[in-house]
């Protein structure tokens, strides 16, 4: 049975051809961008493309990362005791791979707690 509607009638869809057919409809190959495409996606991005995030293509110093990673436990622990500041700490130095000696963490971890 086909059923008509009015917005098929707007579009110029015949009744025929909205009659839903098991793996009928667009193949993923027409799909480009979400939507249904005639257009070809390129084989390769054109030069100059961005085709990676902006924090991956800029290399941090591991110098930068302790001091960001100082930074934030600040803003998250900074109120704590000493031992659970430096516990954080070298959760998150294991957790980005940054390698940093258990007297340095003992340092920064003092500095986090008097402010």
């Amino acid at each position: 049975m086909s059923v008509t509607n009015e917005s098929d009638e707007v579009r110029g869809v015949s009744a025929a051809s909205t009659d839903q057919v098991p793996g009928a409809g667009a193949a993923p190959a027409d799909s480009y961008g979400g939507a249904v495409s005639d257009e070809t996606p390129a084989a390769t991005p054109a030069p100059g493309t961005q085709n990676a995030p902006v924090q991956d293509m800029h290399d941090t110093t591991d110098e930068d990362k302790i001091a960001g990673i100082v930074a934030q436990t600040r803003q998250d622990v900074g109120d704590k005791d000493q031992a659970r500041i430096a516990d954080v700490l070298r959760q998150r130095f294991d957790e980005t791979g940054v390698h940093v000696a258990n007297d340095r963490v003992a340092a920064l971890a003092a500095e986090v707690a008097n402010g």
